[in-house]
């Protein structure tokens, strides 16, 4: 299992780096290349054009690896913790998706959550958030992290159009099912059990808990 979302995750790298630096390391390698034809023939200034506009594709790309750094391990886990970084992640929805509504529910302190669990949480609410962005057709997510008994759990909630678990399990191939399964497998890796409650027409609910050791 600890294979798999590791191949998953590097396949999404991959594709990260081919489809977006990959694009624009050749865009920069051709305006060189213009930049230098322009200046061998003295043409200042469409030289300076050239590079101009290479300057600004340089920026785009030191956003783009920006970006991607940002997605792998977010600096604010380690900086400001769990609950900031969901908080932050949660406006970063809002204004990609500005129909979704997110409610947030922290009944725990930072110091309740332990380190190894935090970028698991993350993870999870991501997966799951781009998960139902993508197929639920929701237009609200509330997210619980709660104490029981010495432990953790965490519950995602929508309220769109449900399916049946049973169903996505027997299709893990589908994407849905494997972004489920991604979840379910991130859960049992660091110790928690996983429910996912849903059917048609009801949304759905995963629910996490971790238990003291």
């Amino acid at each position: 299992m600890l294979l798999t979302i590791q191949e998953r995750e590097r396949q999404r790298i991959a594709l990260d780096l081919h489809d977006v630096l990959g694009q624009s390391l050749t865009l920069i390698k051709l305006s060189l290349e213009d930049a230098s034809r322009l200046l061998a023939a003295n043409e200042t200034s469409e030289a300076a054009g050239s590079l101009q506009r290479l300057k600004l594709k340089v920026n785009d790309t030191f956003d783009e690896v920006r970006r991607i750094a940002k997605d792998l391990r977010p600096s604010m886990l380690d900086d400001l913790g769990i609950m900031a970084t969901l908080s932050w992640y949660f406006r970063e929805v809002g204004t990609t998706c500005p129909d979704m509504k997110i409610e947030k529910d922290f009944s725990v302190q930072e110091a309740d959550i332990p380190a190894s669990l935090r970028i698991v949480i993350f993870r999870i609410v991501q997966e799951a958030t781009g998960n139902i962005i993508k197929h639920a057709h929701a237009d609200r997510i509330k997210v619980v992290i709660s104490k029981t008994e010495g432990g953790l759990r965490l519950s995602i909630k929508d309220n769109g159009l449900g399916f049946d678990p049973a169903a996505m399990s027997r299709r893990s191939s589908l994407d849905k099912g494997i972004g489920l399964m991604s979840m379910k497998e991130r859960a049992e890796l660091s110790g928690g059990i996983c429910e996912i409650k849903s059917a048609p027409g009801k949304g759905a609910k995963i629910c996490i808990s971790w238990r003291p050791n």
